[in-house]
């Protein structure tokens, strides 16, 4: 066998045994090193802790003998010649205070200019200096005591550090007492009993310079300590740093500074007193290793012959399942193991039959799940252009798919296959990985969109070779993108039809309004306006109910009151509503009855009467003016079909494709000014479905006309749910109604104004209040017959006035009416839980509210 594992070194078991004895005797040198060198490390950190404790007791001793320099300053400043301004006495009280303290110290008082009212280092009387400092202004300032960092004194240049303490008098710093010391105050805590042997110790001021030293003090007292125990102090506050001391020798620095006062103690063990070497475990471990290494060996040389025969009988089996055979009989082993490899084997080569058919099963059912989900993979070589792709592929594609190249204009369009190319040269030149949606062509003529993921392959040297990727049909959903953003440009346009739609009306209202504020008016022209105003505000009316119509009906809430009713009448009553605009743009309107006379179906009146009407208005929007619209009645054995047929604009496929649908409507051209709001045939739809009935529309073309066919089941039977019609008789006549007491709450103060002049006027006694607390106060005293009640009322709302008001013993017999915008069914059901009598939709009709007075 040639090739690289011809190359490779083989040994015998025994060898790999003699190496395990050796790797396994090998971690336990390396514990007995690793141990040293713990025991080394934890004596280290237990000296080093020892350090830095004699470092800390150190630092709270000097914290402790600068209090007592302070608590000496802050006694001194308390002295009544020192309040007295009697400097003379304090001179002398000063100096004798000092001699009791003992130690070298001298005490300075300044004035808030920096000068020196007394010096006890000098007799009383001598000229004193003038010395300013930040220091002095701190202690000025924040009237607390104050430690200085080091520094030489005017008279005698000696290094000094003093505690500056304020003097107070009458509640006002007026001096500021200093109590100097020198370097030897501080000498006999760094005495070689505080101190390790060798050890470098300093104590440095909140600057860093050196106050007090064990070793050479008239040499480096007044010097900064060394570049890395400065920088380490600016660091943290304690720590360990390797430095140099001044002196040259390298240290391992133990320091810490006081939180309050900034001072710090440095103690430097030079590195050679740390070096202590535990030397004496070493040879009763190197003895005991090299005996068990020696043992070792020769159990391995033992042991490895007989395991290496054991292993050696497992080839021919071995061999036998690698060529799928079933397994040579194995004689007995002395190796458990070896005899369990031997059994394993045999399993193995039963397993591996079950798992190659497993195999095959789960690869069947991912072919079918990736043409399921119209799923893909594929591989591109680009030197060649050749594509090898799962068996899915051709599913989607309705054939194999060609090499690229042979793709443009057959498999994908040109457009398609220009940017697959693009991304493709992309990807070969810069590598990594992009997604395109192309259209493809498929054998059958369908166009479908493909979503297309590439990624780069690199062989050894970096160079892109191939691509590979997926593909997923996703034709339904850009089709159901596409559906949407139809659908979101249809709201669109809808909202600025009714836009449009509620200015109309809105235009001569508001003309309307300013007219009648003119003085001159007659009462002729008075109730013209009138009329207009009633007509614009009835057409705004129907323009509400209808999106509120089509709102019930696509939710489901539209219930219907069905009755066995002559379609005829349905017709005639729609053709009559459609009279007047047809009179308008000059219509002709040409009817055929049924031959056969009475046709009866199964439904609710109202509604077929707005089908049918709504079909009527349509066509006399979109005919133009003189033209001739047809109404047909046919009926047969189980079907009646209404037809509405006109010679009007007509209508292209795309438009008859989507003439139902929301909120759409032809082309509006300026000579169509009520274009409506695009639900009329939506409504009729949805109305025709609930009967059980269809629609449906053709033209022959633009300018061609329109024909709308219902189509509803017919009713056979005379008796079939008849009703005597008395739920459609009109209403009696309303009797003549005497004056009543009428209150309106309205929080709209011209809609109140409004309906309390209406009221008032047809005789009845009107109050108007726009607060419902306020209305609540008054109704008591009031005692009206009949309350007016707007619902969206501040503070508290109609339904809750109604209700207080029914728990009023005055007014719990009150006909209490509703007034709102909102009018369906869930909103007069609330109005009825809430106690209200009525509920009027606004705009209120007036006859309705006359009729409900006068009951």
């Amino acid at each position: 066998m040639n090739g690289p594992s011809s190359t490779l070194t083989r040994r015998p078991l025994r060898t790999y045994l003699l190496r395990l004895v050796l790797a396994t005797l090998l971690p336990g040198m390396i514990g007995a090193s690793l141990m040293l060198a713990y025991q080394y490390q934890k004596s280290r950190d237990q000296y080093e802790r020892n350090t830095m404790q004699t470092v800390h007791a150190l630092v709270q001793t000097v914290e402790s003998k600068l209090l007592q320099v302070q608590a000496i300053g802050q006694t001194l400043s308390t002295f009544d010649a020192l309040a007295k301004g009697d400097f003379a006495a304090m001179h002398r009280q000063a100096r004798e205070a000092l001699a009791l303290a003992g130690g070298d110290m001298n005490v300075v008082v300044r004035e808030r200019s920096g000068q020196q009212l007394l010096n006890t280092a000098v007799p009383f009387g001598t000229r004193l200096p003038v010395e300013p400092s930040e220091q002095l202004d701190k202690v000025f300032a924040s009237a607390t005591a104050s430690v200085s960092n080091m520094f030489e004194s005017a008279g005698r240049r000696r290094p000094t550090v003093s505690v500056d303490v304020p003097v107070m008098v009458r509640g006002q710093v007026a001096y500021v007492l200093s109590v100097g010391v020198r370097p030897d105050y501080f000498s006999d805590m760094i005495t070689p009993r505080a101190v390790p042997a060798g050890a470098r110790a300093s104590i440095f001021d909140g600057a860093g310079v050196i106050f007090a030293r064990n070793i050479s003090p008239e040499r480096y007292i007044g010097r900064r300590v060394t570049d890395p125990l400065y920088y380490a102090t600016l660091r943290a506050p304690e720590g360990i740093v390797p430095s140099v001391s001044q002196e040259g020798i390298e240290l391992r620095t133990f320091y810490s500074r006081s939180r309050l006062s900034g001072w710090g103690v440095a103690i430097g063990v030079p590195n050679a007193i740390r070096n202590q070497v535990l030397v004496e475990q070493l040879a009763v471990l190197l003895f005991g290793v090299t005996l068990l290494f020696a043992v070792g060996l020769w159990l391995a040389w033992q042991i490895g012959g007989r395991l290496a025969r054991s292993v050696h009988a497992l080839m021919a089996p071995a061999v036998a399942l690698g060529r799928g055979e079933p397994p040579r009989p194995i004689p007995a082993m002395h190796v458990k193991e070896v005899d369990d490899v031997a059994a394993a084997i045999g399993a193995a080569s039963m397993l591996l039959g079950e798992r190659a058919q497993a195999l095959a099963t789960k690869e069947a059912e991912l072919r079918d799940a990736h043409r399921l989900a119209h799923f893909g993979t594929w591989y591109l070589q680009l030197a060649t252009g050749e594509i090898t792709a799962s068996e899915s592929v051709p599913h989607i594609y309705g054939r194999v798919p060609p090499p690229f190249a042979d793709q443009r204009g057959t498999v994908l369009t040109e457009e398609s296959w220009e940017r697959a190319n693009r991304l493709i040269r992309e990807l070969e030149r810069n590598g990594g990985s992009g997604r395109l949606q192309v259209q493809v062509l498929r054998a059958d003529g369908q166009r479908i969109w493909i979503d297309l993921h590439c990624e780069a392959v690199q062989d050894a040297d970096g160079q892109v070779t191939a691509l590979r990727g997926t593909l997923q049909d996703v034709t339904d959903r850009v089709n159901a993108e596409e559906a949407l953003r139809q659908a979101d440009q249809r709201k669109n346009e809808f909202l600025a039809m009714l836009a449009h739609e509620l200015r109309n009306p809105l235009a001569p209202i508001a003309s309307g309004a300013q007219l009648l504020g003119q003085d001159n008016l007659d009462g002729a022209r008075t109730r013209q306006i009138s009329a207009i105003i009633a007509r614009q505000a009835r057409h705004m009316s129907g323009l509400v109910d209808d999106l509120l119509d089509v709102s019930r009906v696509t939710r489901g809430l539209v219930a219907l009151s069905k009755a066995r009713i002559d379609i005829g009448e349905v017709v005639a009553e729609a053709l009559e509503q459609a009279q007047e605009p047809a009179r308008q743009k000059q219509h002709r309107i040409e009817f055929a009855p049924p031959a056969e006379g009475h046709v009866f179906v199964m439904g609710d009146r109202k509604r077929l009467v707005q089908v049918v009407g709504n079909l009527l208005h349509n066509a006399v929007k979109f005919t133009p003016a003189g033209g001739c619209i047809r109404v047909a009645l046919q009926a047969d054995d189980g079907l009646v079909r209404i037809v509405v047929a006109d010679n009007g604009i007509g209508m292209l496929p795309d438009e008859l494709e989507r003439a139902f649908d929301m909120f759409v409507q032809g082309e509006r051209t300026p000579d169509r000014t009520q274009g409506g709001l695009g639900i009329g045939l939506a409504l009729v739809r949805s109305l025709v479905q609930l009967h059980g009935g269809s629609v449906a529309v053709s033209s022959d073309g633009p300018g061609l006309g329109s024909t709308f066919t219902v189509t509803l089941p017919r009713s056979a039977r005379r008796n079939e749910g008849w009703h005597d019609g008395a739920e459609h008789a009109a209403p009696a006549a309303a009797t003549p109604a005497h004056a009543r007491k009428v209150m309106v709450v309205d929080d709209n103060v011209d809609a109140a104004q409004v309906m309390a002049m209406y009221i008032g006027g047809a005789g009845h006694e009107v109050v108007v209040e726009h607060d419902p607390y306020a209305a609540l106060e008054r109704a008591p005293r009031f005692l009206p017959d009949a309350c007016l009640l707007d619902i969206g009322l501040p503070g508290m709302d109609g339904h809750e006035l109604a209700r207080r008001l029914r728990a009023l013993p005055e007014t719990a017999q009150t006909l209490l009416i509703a007034v709102t915008g909102y009018g369906q069914a869930q909103d007069r059901d609330a109005s009825q839980e809430a106690g209200f009598d009525h509920h009027l939709v606004k705009p209120v009709d007036m006859a309705a509210l006359e009729r409900i007075l006068a009951g």
